[in-house]
């Protein structure tokens, strides 16, 4: 089936009416969206520095912050290492203030002695007649290698208020086997 020139035009100005009404609701969505605050939070303009301090409330969920990423503090590592005047033994000893021993451990497998500790902070707000208590728990977690053949009764371990000492042989000491 053959169209005339009738029929073509007649479909040209469909087309061009269909081309005007989707560009038309398309500007009008784009003017809906610009007024709606984005649903993506990268997409969201950046605060100004001095922004009011914050509440405890819960923010709308337009209303967020954006969070710049903090630099990570380097802490100092709460264990040392010393090895004895002979150079047979080495001592860790690890700087564990406020861990009660049942919340410390020790574990000794093959040539790793495992330590792991864990604290546990617990806070209470009073939140317009609401308390609200939250627990707050980390695990810390410090593996040292051990001279191949190190048995199980050569690893010390002891325990005081503020320090874990832990007594292990020395890896540079040459071993010699009894006869």
């Amino acid at each position: 089936p053959r169209r005339s020139s009738e029929d073509s035009g007649g479909a040209t100005k469909d087309i061009t009416s269909l081309n005007q009404l989707w560009n038309t609701l398309r500007q009008q969505k784009q003017r809906q969206m610009a007024k709606e605050p984005p649903k993506v939070n990268s997409l969201k303009a950046p605060t100004p520095i001095h922004s009011p301090a914050p509440s405890r409330t819960p923010d709308p969920i337009g209303a967020r912050k954006v969070m710049t990423p903090q630099p990570l503090k380097r802490r100092k590592s709460n264990v040392s290492f010393r090895e004895s005047r002979d150079g047979r033994t080495v001592t860790a000893t690890f700087n564990l203030p406020g861990i009660k021993k049942n919340n410390a451990h020790v574990s000794y497998r093959g040539s790793y002695l495992t330590v792991t500790w864990e604290t546990v902070k617990i806070t209470e707000i009073d939140e317009g007649g609401t308390l609200v208590r939250e627990r707050e728990k980390k695990e810390f977690s410090r593996t040292i290698p051990l001279p191949e053949g190190t048995k199980f009764e050569e690893v010390g371990a002891r325990m005081d208020d503020r320090y874990l000492i832990l007594t292990y042989p020395n890896m540079r000491s040459v071993r010699v086997e009894p006869r």
